[in-house]
């Protein structure tokens, strides 16, 4: 589905406007190499290509406009992003309205979650470890390698030919093509398993750095395993089995003894900020 310009635009404005996202502080450490070598060229593509997903997203998903939400999303983005290594790149943070226990993690550093996801959610950490899981896909460019998005148009045009089956004649029409593409990747085929579980760990990483509970993360994968795959939600569609993502960051975590290391949970500021306010 395509959408005008005009729509776009403000779609892309209303999400800068409530997100406010900053790389000032951003320290850089790597906690997992990026494979690849990338221009600057290439991350403008990459931002072009993430603005029109995140349009496209919210026309079908409306961006909640509750102000207070959305700074304390973006604060807690922000304080994960401190330790990430994609500076290049403003990362912006955003509640949508959707019955699924979902999140999404578009290219150029626009990270969605849905209203249901926040309503399971008992705590700050397992809000930080579900984003920090989503900002790692954006940290690897897992779309964006999956679909070798770049500036020279030859380079995705040969991978999207190649998936849809023909080669078309003009660079809109590819791009395109690519954008229904990476929503399906989204919304209905999924990652690849690897990416997902680089994604975990990646994540549990961050958040840990960052100060939070490690074992948040995987309780709330615990909450939300049974009543997904239930309902065949996305999530269980997209993913990799519950089970087995939850017993690898069990094992990461006793590996590495992050369980010794507590972490803030932030319950009642949590509490305070979900849409609700309970």
């Amino acid at each position: 589905m395509r959408i005008d310009k005009n729509y776009l635009i403000v779609a892309c404005l209303c999400l800068l406007a409530v997100a406010g996202s900053s790389n000032a502080d951003r320290k850089r450490i790597t906690l997992a190499p990026i494979a690849g070598v990338y221009t600057e060229a290439d991350v403008k593509k990459e931002i072009i290509f993430g603005r029109e997903m995140a349009a496209i997203i919210l026309a079908d998903r409306p961006l909640v406009t509750d102000s207070e939400l959305s700074r304390y999303l973006n604060l807690v983005g922000q304080s994960i992003l401190r330790h990430a290594n994609r500076p290049e790149i403003d990362f912006y943070f955003a509640a949508v309205e959707s019955e699924e226990i979902n999140a999404y993690a578009v290219p150029g550093g626009y990270i969605f979650i849905t209203t249901a996801a926040l309503d399971m959610m008992l705590n700050e950490a397992e809000l930080a470890g579900v984003l920090a899981h989503e900002i790692a896909h954006v940290l690897d460019r897992h779309i964006v390698k999956a679909l070798d998005i770049r500036a020279d148009d030859e380079s995705m045009t040969a991978v999207v030919s190649k998936i849809v089956g023909s080669r078309a004649e003009s660079a809109l029409v590819i791009f395109d093509q690519a954008i229904d593409l990476a929503l399906d990747v989204l919304f209905s085929k999924g990652l690849a398993v690897e990416d997902e579980y680089s994604a975990d760990e990646q994540g549990l990483f961050l958040s840990v750095v960052a100060g939070y509970d490690p074992v948040s993360g995987y309780q709330f994968l615990e909450r939300i395993g049974h009543v997904i795959e239930d309902k065949h939600g996305e999530l269980s569609n997209t993913h990799p089995p519950f089970s087995e993502r939850i017993t690898r960051l069990k094992n990461i975590i006793g590996q590495q003894g992050l369980g010794q290391l507590g972490g803030s949970k932030n319950e009642m500021r949590f509490l305070q900020q979900r849409p609700n306010g309970n």
